[in-house]
């Protein structure tokens, strides 16, 4: 159960971050980065969301509860994520409905996958 479960997360967290990656591009190229930063920068984000879920998974591990840098971490990344997701979503009710699923997708993809570990 547990090898299903892990499975299914990373596989819908990858396709969440597929989605989201193309969103954070996209915003950053419609905001006059070049391709380089644009391409970069979802990278950047995501790398944050790792690190602090790993820093938060050691104290975990650790019987300690984390500190104030990776929680503010992992919530600014995510905030970021999320506005990024919702900025490149077409101004429809369907468009932001599917751009709120993808989004939940997403940011409890990433927090499932530090529970699971």
């Amino acid at each position: 159960m547990r090898w299903t479960t892990t499975a299914a997360v990373l596989v819908l967290a990858g396709i969440a971050a597929v989605v989201s990656f193309r969103h954070m591009r996209e915003l950053a190229v419609a905001h006059s980065e070049d391709e380089l930063a644009a391409a970069l920068l979802p990278f950047a984000v995501d790398g944050t969301i790792v690190a602090a879920s790993m820093a938060l998974l050691r104290a975990s591990r650790q019987g300690a509860r984390g500190g104030v840098l990776p929680w503010a971490l992992l919530i600014v990344s995510s905030l970021a994520i999320i506005g990024a997701n919702v900025a490149v979503a077409e101004p429809t009710v369907t468009a932001m409905r599917r751009t709120r699923v993808l989004t939940a997708a997403a940011v409890g993809g990433r927090l499932g996958r530090r529970r699971l570990l």
